[in-house]
């Protein structure tokens, strides 16, 4: 099987974290240290409870395009548009969105 399929692409990806507006367009995305409710007293005790990661502009146009209405093979398509000197964009965009769902920046439906 090739990464990424068909199934792959046809899944939606939604934002599940905040973001706000970094330098230059670019987007920061804030995750919680701790995302387990269990343990989310932990938090008191932090000076900095949020991971900050900063989106360079091909990561920023991934994640607006990441709005929850359209599929992963769509957000390639965004994407492409967006920088059509670039090669293999779905391939790219689909890693990047897989790597997203696994540091929970987003949910998969």
């Amino acid at each position: 099987m090739v990464f990424p399929d068909e199934t792959f692409l046809a899944l939606v990806p939604v934002q599940a974290l905040t973001s706000e507006p970094g330098e230059n367009g670019t987007v920061v995305l804030i995750r919680p240290k701790v995302l387990s409710p269990r343990w989310g007293w932990l938090v008191r005790f932090m000076a900095r409870p949020n991971y900050r990661v900063k989106l360079d502009a091909r990561g920023t146009a991934v994640w607006r395009a990441c709005d929850g209405t359209r599929t992963i093979g769509q957000v390639a398509e965004a994407v492409a548009a967006a920088f059509p000197e670039e090669v293999d964009t779905t391939r790219r965009t689909a890693l990047f969105v897989r790597e997203l769902a696994l540091g929970r920046f987003i949910r998969l439906a």
